[in-house]
């Protein structure tokens, strides 16, 4: 049987190879876990800002849109929540008689330690409640 032998150079090379590899390998689970946590926090953060935009328009004040702690149980984040006419609608409808008012309501995620606004969405609302006062 022949034996085989190899030269220095040989399993230097191999040994650089390897080490390379396996760099190239952690810094890859490594980029993947960072990806899996923002994907997290992310999906956390939009659950908590659909979670408070359902509050405020099945049950919210549309004089003062406020998500009560008991619905709302994060402490380090706070949702700000502000009502306002609907822009861009064509002049033929805005003074129609019997026109219940479009609003644009703007709910918005902030994250308590840094002031960051995290999540937003803007929602378009028939106003029911103030064609109702109007009445």
């Amino acid at each position: 049987m022949a034996r085989v032998k190899f030269t220095l150079i040989e399993i230097v090379v191999a040994v650089v190879i390897l080490t390379l590899s396996l760099a190239a390998l952690l810094q890859l689970l490594t980029h993947s876990q960072l990806r899996v946590g923002n994907a997290s926090e992310k999906w956390r953060e939009t659950h908590m800002l659909i979670q408070a935009a359902e509050y405020i328009m099945l049950a919210g004040n549309p004089e003062e849109p406020v998500v009560p702690e008991e619905f709302f149980p994060y402490n380090d984040y706070y949702v700000e929540c502000s009502v306002e006419e609907t822009e861009g609608l064509p002049e033929e409808y805005k003074e129609l008689d019997g026109q219940i008012p479009l609003k644009r309501w703007y709910i918005r995620l902030i994250r308590n330690y840094d002031q960051a606004e995290r999540a937003a969405i803007s929602i378009d609302r028939f106003a029911y409640e103030e064609a109702d006062k109007d009445e």
